[in-house]
This record gives structure tokens, C-alpha cells and sequence, in this order.
């Protein structure tokens, strides 16, 4: 009997003992779980860090530089006054003194030499070339200038690029000096159908030819600079301004309308204009001068008020190692090519004040220098006949940390500023990649929203927790949690569509609800707290809900009744209209007002959830201690029992924010989407959030705008990380100074 009970002791040690070692093989199986799940989120949070981090990085990347060997050299066109290259660097030409010269970069070989029709013996003693190398402009030893239209053509065989043939026009030549004197400086330019001609032969006077049509006859216009002083500079910026410097360090600026006339005249003595160009598009004027100076000027009104534009010098960029000698621009955007007297080139962006690269100088002196029509290359040829190619890969020259999070002066604008502008209706454009608005109109939005949702949840959830029956309780707290199911695309439609023109239409009573809502709902409190103990204690709970909410209710019918009455008395009838006159603020449908009612109704849910949580943890024994003492119910709540949850609170709040500063579809929808930055309650805004969403479509993989916008995720990313970071440090430190509670 002894030895059956031993066993069977033995038999339920065993089988406890089994039983405790699979109790621990599930629970190590569940800690491995649990933790590899955990280190999962991390691994993938940084992962997506990691990933965004990879694609905004290459913004600031450093240009990559690579010179090349030459594939022939380029005598043939040595004493070129002007050079130029094909898109696919196939073709080079140049003007000479006998005619235009095209020859192959492959072997150097002089491929064609077109002669000036008509020219009679003289010869080629000044040039200019446009931006895109397809125009030239050519001025003879006899007084006369033409234009010279070349077009180039890829041939394939095999979807193999194997050659480029060349297309050349020559328009008639037009007379330039009547003293048929040579043609020293010398520029022109068609569009749609006009031509500008302007050259100089004598000292001090430029003569312009102009017609308005292909089939007009041109009109002559001289122009003089000062008595003293020789052009030395000639450049057209389009069909409309006419530049020149002289050797005095004159620089004189011409608009070529329907009457020709002088709109500035500056010294920039004791410096002297050694380089002058018009930069792509033909806004932006750029200077060069003997001191290794660089600078560009663009004419724009500085007041609303002013008559007309002015010259302003808006950028400045790093001193060239020597005299600058040519500026080139470049066809494919806002950058240039800088030429120094000591072979010096360096690649400067026109908006982002960058030196992009600064190339090796070449073993002899620069004669010409190109940007690549592509901006993948610099070509120059040499002194001694050489040819120096330099291969580039800048792939984000427009962008800088003064443009991401800087005040620039962009082309048009009065001063500096913070503008998001990305693309435009041209490839002349001058694309504007400033992060602050953005930034702003996400903080903007974020505190209007909160300044809507933060008192009606907390009041709310305050409510509930300890004022409300538990049957009322368990009603209310469903009901709001639903709220946060409502898809936000649900709401940011309904906003944008339904709220935002009723807002319009009746602003002043909806201006009016924010005082009578609250003042009428609180006066409904004071009423309940004043009836009689006993007669309170006979209601159903809840009953408190059939007075408040019928004095809000006529707060908004109040609103609404009164509404019209006061606009028209304090604001004319026209609160919009009077907006404008009075303060310069300007009424926008979908405005920030809008999203914060729209986006406050999406936040309080969840602040609503974790603050009721957080008061209905407050323990029991606090709030019937203070309640014992003679402390009321709002004294206990507002004493006890909101300082004790205020690390939930804060956690609540900041949750919310978290919740508000990543909000894409209601921004997107109930707000015009316009990047400024003004504090307005009634202009729109657009966050980093909704700015993605909007751009994307347009971003083309790889490019500055795709990576700015990661930029922009990133910097999004950053913002919460450190606003939650920020957050449980608050909280902590909340909860270990009521921790004795």
C-alpha cells in the first residue's frame, strides 16, 4: 500500500514537474515572441528613417567632376568668337571670321563651312550666340549683322545614336552702321516673329534694328552711353531689354517697347564689367568684373505703388580666383558657367548662390568655354587648338540649406522670402523649394486644431469620469470612441464641400457661436448646481443633459438669429469686405478655421479616450478623501483629481498632436493648399503632410522634387519623434512629482 502511494507521488511530481517545464518552454516561446516582435518595430521604424534618410540625402551630395580625354582637338575652329555644341556633344561650331564652322567632335574634322550670303568680300568680326547655342548673331567688317538659325537632328540606326546632322538658315543681312564701319560687339534675338538686332561699331553708340513681323521692315534706333565712356559689353535679354557696359564700369540697361528708353544707369566703379550675360530666361542680368566678382540683377517693383521696376542687385556669389572673363549660360536651368583670366571655371546656380563644382583649369588658355546643352559637360577650346571636355553629374544644383530653410530672392519677387513654388508653365522656371511655409502651415493648422478638440475633450472626459452616471458613462464614452472610426477622407470631403461654404455664408453667427455655445452651456451647469439637493436627487441621471444641451442648442440658434443683425451693424453687411479694408486680410473658403473644426472633430476622440482613462485611474480613496473633507465635486475634480491625471493628459494631448501634425486628406480637402505663411484664422495654409500628398503625382522619380519631398517626410518624421520624445520626458517627470499621491 506504502509503495502505491510513493508511486503515486512520485507520479504527480512528475507530471507537476512536466507541467512546470512547459509553463517555461511557453513562456520563453512568448518572451522570444514578444521580443522579437518588439525589436521588428524598432528594426522597422529605423528602417523607414533609413530609407527616407537614403532618398532625401543625394540633395546635398557634392557635384561630381570628371575630365575627360579629349576625342579630337578643335584647331579647326581656332579664333572662334563664338562656340556652341548639339544636345548629344556630337556637333561643335563656332562663328569665324569666314563663316559659320561645324565640326565633329569625334575626329575634329571640319564637317560643313557656311558663308554669309551676300557678303561681299568682308568678313566675320563679331558674334553672339543665345542661351540654347540655336541662334547666332553675326556682325561683318562692312557694318552689317544677320541671324543664323541651325537645328540639329539625331540619326539612328538600330535605336543607336550614331550621328547628328545639322540644318542652317541665314537671314539677310541687315545694315547696321551707316558709316559701314566694322561690326565690333554685336547680339540679336527672334520670337514669334520679331527680331531685335543691336550692334556697336564706333565708341559710345548702339544701333538697334527692330521689326515687329516677319514681313515688317526694321527700324533704326541709336542709343549713347556716356561721353567719356566706351561700350565694351552688349547683350539682348529677349526681344526686350538691352544691356551694355562700358570701361568705366558703366552698366546700362535699355526696355526695347514700343519706344526705346533708358531704365537705369549705375557705376559699379572702381570694378570694371569684364563679363555680361543674361541668364537662362533672360531675367536675370549677370555681371562680371575685373576684381573676380560676380553678381546677378533682375529688375521687379520693391512697393505695390511704384511706378515701375527697379534694378536690384539680388545675389552675390563667391569671388572667382581672378577677373572673370565669360559667363555662360545654361540652357537646361538657372545655372551658369563663371570663366576666369587664369583658366579658372566654376559652375554656379543663379538661386541657390552654389558653387555646384569647380572644375581643374585646362593646361593652356581658354579661348571659349560651353556649358552642355544636357548641363552633363563643359567643353572649351584652347589657345594652342585643343579641346578640354569636362564631364559633370550635378543632378541638384537648385538646391542649398539657405533655399530649404532660407529666405531667398527669387526672379519677380520684391525681397527676400519663404516661397514653395515647385513647378511652373515653363522649363524656364525658376523652381522654389522653401520648407518653412510648409512647416508653418502644419504647426499653424496643428494649433488650430488642438485649440478646437483640447477643451471640449478634456472638459469632456472630465465629465464623464466623475460627474456622469455610469449608466450615462457607458453610453458617452462608446459614442465619441465611435467618432474615431469616421474615415478622415469622410470628413475632410464633408468640409471641404458641405462646411466650408455654410461657414462662408453665415461667418459672423459662426464667430458668435464660439461665445454663446460656451457662455449659454456653462450658465445650464450653474442652473442644475442651483436647484434644491432633494429635487436633483429625484431626477433620473442624466436629467442635468436636458438642460445643457437645449441652452446650447439655443446659443446656436441665437448665433444664428443675431448674427446677420450684427454684421450688418458693426461690419457694414459685409464681414469679408470689411476684412479687407480693415486689417488687409483676405477671406478664403477653405481656411485654416475649417480645418480646425474639421480636424478638432477628427482629434478629440482620441484625446477624449486616454484622458477619461487617465481620470478614471485616479484612485477612489483621493477623491473621497477630499470629499470628506468638505471638499464639492468640481473643487475634487479640479484639485485632485485633474493634477493627478496630468500625465495622461499631457500624454492625451500629445497624441493628439501627433494625430493632427500627420492629418493628410481633411488638410488636403477643407484647405486651399496654399503655402503662405500668415497666422490668419481665415487664409488657408498647406502642411508637409498634405504638400506630399499634392506633389507626388508630379515628382518624377530620382529628380529634386521626389527628393525634396522625402525631405519633407523626413523632416515630419523628425518633428514627432521629437515632439513624443519631448513628450514622455514631461510626462515622466509629471508623474514622479505626483507619484506620493
Amino acid at each position: 500500500m506504502a509503495d502505491v502511494k510513493s508511486e503515486s507521488v512520485r507520479d504527480r511530481m512528475k507530471s507537476a514537474s512536466d507541467r512546470i517545464a512547459r509553463v517555461k518552454r511557453l513562456d520563453l516561446l512568448a518572451r522570444g515572441v514578444i521580443t522579437l516582435g518588439g525589436l521588428g518595430i524598432v528594426a522597422s521604424v529605423l528602417f523607414i528613417f533609413l530609407f527616407i534618410l537614403g532618398q532625401a540625402w543625394p540633395l546635398f551630395r557634392e557635384a561630381t567632376t570628371t575630365k575627360l580625354p579629349p576625342k579630337a582637338e578643335a584647331s579647326e575652329l581656332r579664333g572662334s568668337l563664338v562656340l556652341g555644341v548639339d544636345e548629344y556633344q556630337k556637333k561643335l561650331f563656332g562663328l569665324l571670321p569666314g563663316g559659320l564652322a561645324i565640326t565633329s567632335t569625334d575626329s575634329g574634322t571640319l564637317d560643313r563651312l557656311e558663308v554669309l550670303p551676300g557678303v561681299a568680300g568682308a568678313t566675320v568680326t563679331a558674334a553672339a550666340r543665345n542661351a540654347t547655342g540655336t541662334l547666332l548673331t553675326a556682325g561683318t567688317s562692312d557694318g552689317r549683322a544677320a541671324l543664323l538659325h541651325l537645328r540639329f537632328q539625331p540619326q539612328y540606326e538600330q535605336a543607336t545614336l550614331t550621328d547628328v546632322s545639322t540644318e542652317v538658315r541665314i537671314d539677310s543681312l541687315v545694315g547696321m552702321d551707316p558709316q559701314g564701319r566694322a561690326i565690333r560687339l554685336v547680339d540679336g534675338r527672334e520670337r514669334d516673329g520679331a527680331v531685335v538686332l543691336a550692334a556697336v561699331a564706333g565708341e559710345r553708340e548702339i544701333v538697334v534694328q527692330r521689326k515687329g513681323s516677319e514681313d515688317a521692315l526694321f527700324v533704326a534706333t541709336t542709343l549713347y552711353v556716356g561721353a567719356d565712356e566706351t561700350i565694351t559689353h552688349l547683350r539682348l535679354g529677349r526681344t526686350d531689354h538691352l544691356a551694355a557696359a562700358t570701361d568705366r564700369g558703366g552698366l546700362y540697361l535699355w526696355e526695347l517697347g514700343e519706344g526705346v528708353r533708358l531704365v537705369d544707369n549705375r557705376s559699379l566703379a572702381p570694378a570694371k564689367v569684364t563679363a555680361l550675360a543674361w541668364a537662362n530666361a533672360d531675367i536675370s542680368l549677370l555681371v562680371g568684373d575685373d576684381q573676380g566678382g560676380i553678381a546677378a540683377y533682375f529688375r521687379v517693383r520693391l512697393k505695390d505703388d511704384d511706378p515701375e521696376p527697379s534694378l536690384v542687385r539680388a545675389h552675390v556669389y563667391t569671388k572667382q580666383s581672378a577677373a572673370v572673363v565669360d559667363l555662360v549660360p545654361s540652357v537646361r536651368d538657372k545655372s551658369f558657367l563663371a570663366v576666369g583670366q587664369d583658366a579658372s571655371l566654376r559652375l554656379v546656380h543663379l538661386t541657390s548662390e552654389r558653387t555646384v563644382a569647380s572644375l581643374t583649369p585646362p593646361e593652356a588658355p581658354i579661348a571659349r568655354a560651353i556649358i552642355a546643352p544636357k548641363g552633363d559637360g563643359v567643353l572649351a577650346t584652347l589657345t594652342d587648338g585643343r579641346l578640354a571636355r569636362y564631364g559633370i553629374d550635378a543632378p541638384h544644383p537648385e538646391i542649398s540649406g539657405r533655399v530649404l530653410f532660407g529666405q531667398v530672392w527669387y526672379e519677380g519677387y520684391p525681397d527676400p522670402q519663404y516661397v514653395w513654388q515647385s513647378t511652373g508653365a515653363t522649363d524656364e522656371f525658376e523652381p522654389k523649394f522653401s520648407l518653412i511655409p510648409l512647416v508653418f502651415g502644419t504647426i499653424k493648422g496643428t494649433i488650430y486644431a488642438l485649440l478646437f478638440a483640447v477643451p471640449i475633450a478634456i472638459l469632456a472626459a472630465l465629465y464623464t469620469s466623475q460627474f456622469a452616471h455610469p449608466t450615462i458613462r457607458q453610453k458617452i464614452k462608446p459614442t465619441v470612441e465611435i467618432m474615431a472610426a469616421l474615415p478622415s477622407v469622410v470628413v475632410g470631403f464633408i468640409a471641404g464641400l458641405w462646411l466650408a461654404p455654410r461657414v462662408e455664408e453665415q461667418i459672423v453667427p459662426v464667430l458668435l457661436m464660439f461665445v454663446l455655445l460656451p457662455a449659454l452651456g456653462t450658465s445650464g451647469v450653474f442652473f442644475w448646481e442651483a436647484l434644491p439637493h432633494r429635487l436633483r436627487s429625484r431626477l433620473r441621471p442624466g436629467t442635468e443633459l436636458a438642460v445643457v444641451v437645449p441652452l446650447c442648442l439655443l446659443g446656436g440658434l441665437l448665433a444664428l438669429a443675431v448674427g446677420p443683425a450684427i454684421e450688418r451693424l458693426l461690419f457694414g453687411a459685409d464681414f469679408k469686405g470689411w476684412l479687407s479694408a480693415a486689417t488687409g486680410l483676405i477671406y478664403d473658403q477653405r481656411n485654416a478655421l475649417v480645418v480646425g473644426l474639421a480636424m478638432g472633430f477628427a482629434v478629440i476622440p482620441i484625446i477624449f479616450t486616454i484622458t477619461e482613462d487617465a481620470f478614471s485611474s485616479v484612485p477612489a480613496n483621493l477623491t473621497a478623501a477630499s470629499l470628506a473633507l468638505g471638499a464639492s465635486r468640481w473643487q475634487t475634480a479640479l484639485r485632485v483629481v485633474l493634477p493627478t491625471a496630468s500625465p495622461g493628459i499631457f500624454s492625451a494631448v500629445m497624441v493628439g498632436f501627433g494625430r493632427a501634425v500627420g492629418e493628410t486628406m481633411i488638410v488636403l480637402m477643407a484647405t486651399g493648399n496654399t503655402p503662405v505663411m500668415d497666422w490668419s484664422i481665415f487664409n488657408g495654409m498647406r502642411t508637409l503632410s498634405a504638400n506630399i500628398a499634392v506633389e507626388i503625382p508630379e515628382a518624377p522619380n530620382g529628380g529634386t522634387l521626389y527628393r525634396v519631398l522625402f525631405l519633407a517626410a523626413l523632416l515630419l518624421f523628425a518633428m514627432t519623434f521629437v515632439v513624443n520624445t519631448l513628450a514622455e520626458v514631461v510626462r515622466q517627470r509629471l508623474r514622479e512629482r505626483y507619484k506620493a499621491l
